[in-house]
């Protein structure tokens, strides 16, 4: 799709849904002018990334009739997730008004570069098949983005107005044969040479590895854990534990040798929500030298549940272990309304969540705000403004828009690879 005379600035300023939410961020912070004004260069000026998010979603008539055709044929939740969230991914591969508006969504929210979440670490087999995609995206859009291998290709993706993606995964790539080491962890080298510079220990529940968030007990790390943490901090991947249970975290954190995250969470001490991390658990991220990434979901955030819920988090974090270890992570995507003119979302038959379901006390409230307004992923800019507006100087604001991200993947990078 040629892009090279197409004005993204126009389509930003045409697009409703950036626009909206632009609005409704702005309500929420006020900033003065200067401030707007300061926040908004600063955040051009800066190398910004995203701790853990998404790339933008688009709907396009070829995506939605294949999700009817699926969706008509009765498949089952699972097959019909895992084939339509690749559908979804791939759609404006294929579509140029989808490309532009994927496209324009990009470049609205001013990422230098991000964190991709790229597969869900149930089957090696299905996370290749997902992680592959995101291959093929930045193949198909190479003036626009690349997937990236170091933290000092964030630079270079800003210098050249691309940006670079670094793909994450929610599991280790391990068989649970619990036979020989090698079988379990020697997938790890595959997975970083095909980008993963983030790993989940676990995701909400249970695993070999430790205890996810959602669990009743947390008994921590394993063995086989302590041996996957070392092997990840030998590859060169992030030890994260966002979906991680309390003890889980806390062993993660005494056990790992380098930098590790949480990458997309917050601050509990906010809001009770097992997502978020204790006071002692954000102290021991940082003394890693790592750091807590806060997300943009409202449930999580609890409080205003907008922008300003945000801050807040930031706030209490940078106020609990300095300005060094905090950044954001969105764990959010843009993705536009269903057209109108398209009877029904499809969904699938029957669902099966068990292995990503919260406690229904923790169910989140319904909220548009993620995704229209206020702290929609179109809006990084804004959250740039809305640092100025806390008072942060712009030496630590560049730290928590990308900074302080790009350090923690630097410092997991194997100082014995040739780099040419």
């Amino acid at each position: 799709m040629p892009t090279d005379t197409f004005d993204f600035d126009e389509a930003i300023a045409n697009n409703e849904v950036i626009q909206t939410a632009r609005k409704r961020a702005l309500d929420v912070l006020q900033p003065t002018d200067a401030q707007l004004e300061h926040g908004l260069r600063l955040h051009r000026e800066s190398v910004v990334c995203d701790q853990f998010g998404f790339l933008p979603n688009v709907w396009t008539d070829a995506l939605i009739a294949q999700m009817q055709e699926l969706h008509g044929g009765h498949v089952g939740a699972k097959d019909y997730h895992y084939r339509t969230i690749n559908l979804r991914s791939r759609a404006p591969m294929f579509d140029e008004d989808g490309a532009r508006e994927f496209l324009t969504a990009l470049k609205a929210s001013g990422l230098d570069c991000t964190v991709q979440t790229a597969a869900e670490g149930k089957t090696r087999e299905l996370d290749i098949k997902r992680m592959s995609v995101f291959h093929g995206v930045c193949q198909t859009f190479e003036s626009h983005m690349f997937i990236g291998g170091w933290a000092d290709h964030a630079r270079r993706a800003h210098d050249e107005e691309r940006t670079c993606v670094f793909l994450s995964v929610n599991g280790p790539p391990c068989p649970w044969a619990m036979h020989d080491p090698d079988e379990e962890l020697g997938w790890l080298h595959t997975w970083h040479d095909l980008g993963v510079r983030l790993m989940h220990l676990t995701y909400n529940r249970r695993n070999p590895v430790g205890s996810g968030c959602m669990e009743d007990t947390d008994g921590g790390v394993s063995v086989f854990g302590r041996d996957l943490i070392a092997r990840l901090n030998e590859v060169g991947i992030v030890v994260d534990t966002a979906h991680s249970g309390p003890q889980t975290t806390l062993d993660a954190a005494r056990l790992s040798q380098r930098p590790m995250m949480a990458s997309h969470s917050g601050c509990r001490a906010l809001n009770d929500h097992p997502r978020m991390k204790y006071d002692e658990a954000i102290e021991a991220i940082a003394q890693t030298g790592g750091t807590l990434g806060i997300c943009l979901i409202p449930g999580f955030l609890g409080l205003s549940g907008d922008l300003n819920a945000l801050l807040d988090h930031i706030d209490h974090a940078v106020q609990l272990v300095g300005p060094d270890h905090v950044a954001i992570g969105t764990d959010v995507s843009y993705v536009p309304p269903w057209p109108d003119d398209v009877s029904g979302f499809p969904g699938a038959r029957w669902s099966s969540q068990w292995w990503g379901a919260w406690k229904e006390e923790y169910a989140s409230p319904p909220s548009d705000e993620h995704r229209f307004g206020s702290l929609a992923w179109t809006n990084w800019p804004v959250f740039t403004v809305g640092l100025v507006t806390r008072g942060y100087s712009d030496e630590d604001i560049r730290k928590i828009i990308g900074g302080n991200t790009l350090r923690v993947l630097r410092d997991n990078e194997p100082e014995a690879m040739v780099r040419v």
